[in-house]
């Protein structure tokens, strides 16, 4: 009885060390934030934003090493120059590494063309990262993003990604091939949250329609977020 009440009792402290182990190991994951695996460009060169292991990185693009690729702490960024047709990027960072492949048409299709938001087209990481790359902004994320897009938060029923001010649980703030910056496509996205049996016989019901041409994503004065 001893030994169980000595292991009971240190339950809680293994339980702790196992969140810790696996907030440790999820923090050293490498992640490549843009752009993603199967974009498609109509431009060159575009950007690369990621985070991985401090001080060892490694970019290949097209059996090439890019030049302008700068990592500060773990987050790294930099250009790409793609070549027309398929462009091949690994990346590596300490044990990890991830393989991505990307299009570039100049002159091809413009629907599906991954677009990158203005401040990181435009090579402000500032604007959203006044303390850095790689660090959060010292505000919350709904005033931030406030700074420069007029506020939603207007109703008497608020969407709960808005009115928990995340706006990223929706729109990605580097960039995206979806309408608004959409981190997928729209009922793709709803049914993230939205996957009870009601909804998808709704969803079903509603035949080709698209989520928001009768609930509004941000907020409205009516039930369901009608319009």
């Amino acid at each position: 009885m001893g030994r169980i009440a000595a292991l009971s009792a240190a339950a809680p402290a293994l339980a702790l060390a196992t969140v810790l182990c696996a907030a440790a190991a999820t923090a050293m994951e490498l992640k490549v934030l843009a752009p993603p695996d199967g974009a498609l460009f109509a431009s060159s060169p575009v950007t690369l934003i990621g985070f991985g292991s401090e001080g060892d990185l490694q970019v290949t693009l097209n059996g090439g090493k890019p030049g302008g690729i700068k990592q500060v702490g773990r987050a790294f960024t930099g250009p790409l120059d793609l070549i027309e047709g398929k462009n091949e990027l690994l990346v590596k960072s300490g044990a990890e590494s991830r393989q991505l492949i990307f299009q570039y048409h100049a002159k091809g299709e413009k629907e599906g063309v991954y677009r990158y938001h203005d401040p990181v087209r435009e090579g402000d990481c500032k604007a959203c990262h006044p303390q850095g790359v790689g660090r959060t902004s010292p505000v919350t994320e709904a005033k931030l993003c406030n700074t420069c897009h007029e506020p939603k938060t207007g109703y008497k029923r608020l969407h709960g990604p808005l009115g928990a001010g995340q706006c990223s649980i929706c729109h990605d703030p580097h960039g995206s091939a979806n309408p608004a910056f959409l981190v997928m496509g729209v009922r793709s996205l709803c049914v993230q949250c939205h996957a009870q049996s009601r909804s998808q016989t709704h969803i079903d019901k509603s035949a080709n329609k698209q989520c928001p041409e009768c609930h509004n994503p941000h907020g409205s004065e009516k039930q369901f977020l009608l319009y």
